[in-house]
């Protein structure tokens, strides 16, 4: 048997159920972050590929000044964002678990990463003028 009361069993079960709906919580908000961000990223780089396609071949005339910096500039919020998440599901999962540092990476954390990683590398692609 166990030599705590089982009062302070509950409490103890309690707080780990806690811990494991804020971890799940944060989770679910990390996940909203990667859609965010894929949506910003994804439309940025659509609207300036397309449009550069569109105009080298003289199928349309822009009414945008500059649908390029429009692109990257959506494509840099998306990766800011996803970034500053993150960074901040990082920070709130290191203080739930303070004891375990693995804690931290999970599938959505690792991709997370990569996605902030190839973003960036299409976003200085598209920069130095390299389409593919």
């Amino acid at each position: 048997m166990s030599d705590e009361p089982p009062a302070q069993a509950k409490a103890d079960q309690g707080f780990e159920l806690a811990k494991v709906r804020t971890t799940l919580a944060l989770e679910r908000t990390l996940l909203a972050w990667i859609r965010t961000g894929l949506t910003l990223i994804g439309f940025g780089f659509t609207l300036s590929k397309f449009m550069h396609d569109m105009i080298q071949t003289g199928h349309f005339q822009s009414t945008l000044l500059y649908p390029r910096e429009v692109g990257i500039a959506m494509m840099t919020l998306g990766i800011a964002g996803l970034t500053g998440g993150l960074l901040d599901y990082k920070r709130r999962m290191k203080r739930v678990h303070e004891d375990l540092a693995s804690e931290v990476w999970t599938a959505g954390f690792i991709v997370s990463i990569v996605l902030v990683a190839l973003s960036v590398y299409v976003m200085i692609s598209m920069i130095i003028g390299m389409y593919f």
